[in-house]
């Protein structure tokens, strides 16, 4: 995958790592882990009667899946040297974004005892809602909450929300009452919303802190 650089971290442990909360399923993940390794060696037009030869999938399914990641972002075709060429560079920059994310998120709740306290409330609220443990995603998008400034009392009464309308209850459908109630408090209150430039810091910051937490140098 091209040129992911920042402090040498593993994408590709990245990708396997974030899949799920990226929307991919495990057949979104073997393919494009497959087309990254045939990348590798050159920039080519990856189909689905290549992808065959290396998977075993059927040549229909495959394509409807490059088809898909196309549609979703994932994937694109650019033109180099009079050639048409697969290209995960879309994929590249959302693992770049959800490193940058996660760089971020971290370094506001290392040095806010606040922050902290907050989130391991809220733990342990959802922990006990949920009647279980949370998962590593799920602790991550409470922390991303936290970090980001979103008021505790809201993401409880987004929890209660969820909890009123579905017997069964999970982070993600709590994260989208709440961007869906931070929404409508912009939109009422400024004529707009503001919520995508308040959950994104700048790429020059994130890196600098991502230098700073993992080079020696």
């Amino acid at each position: 995958m091209e040129n992911f650089k920042i402090n040498q971290i593993d994408y590709r442990y990245l990708l396997v790592d974030t899949y799920k909360s990226l929307g991919l399923s495990e057949l979104d993940l073997a393919v494009i882990l497959v087309i990254d390794n045939i990348l590798k060696d050159n920039e080519t037009l990856i189909t689905a009667e290549i992808l065959a030869l290396k998977m075993n999938v059927d040549v229909k399914e495959l394509d409807r899946i490059i088809v898909s990641l196309m549609n979703r972002g994932y994937l694109e075709y650019n033109q180099v040297n009079s050639s048409l060429v697969t290209s995960l560079k879309p994929t590249y920059n959302r693992l770049k974004d959800e490193f940058i994310k996660s760089i971020m998120n971290e370094n506001k709740m290392n040095n806010d005892k606040q922050m902290q306290e907050t989130a391991s409330s809220l733990f342990s609220i959802f922990s006990k809602e949920l009647g279980r443990s949370l998962t590593p995603i799920e602790l991550q998008k409470v922390n991303e909450w936290v970090a980001t400034k979103v008021d505790k009392d809201l993401i409880i009464d987004s929890l209660h929300e969820v909890q009123a309308k579905s017997k069964r209850v999970s982070i993600k459908q709590v994260d989208k009452i709440i961007i869906q109630r931070l929404t409508s408090k912009d939109v009422k209150k400024e004529g707009y919303s503001t919520i995508n430039d308040n959950y994104r810091t700048t790429i020059e910051e994130a890196i600098e802190i991502a230098d700073t937490k993992w080079t020696d140098d």
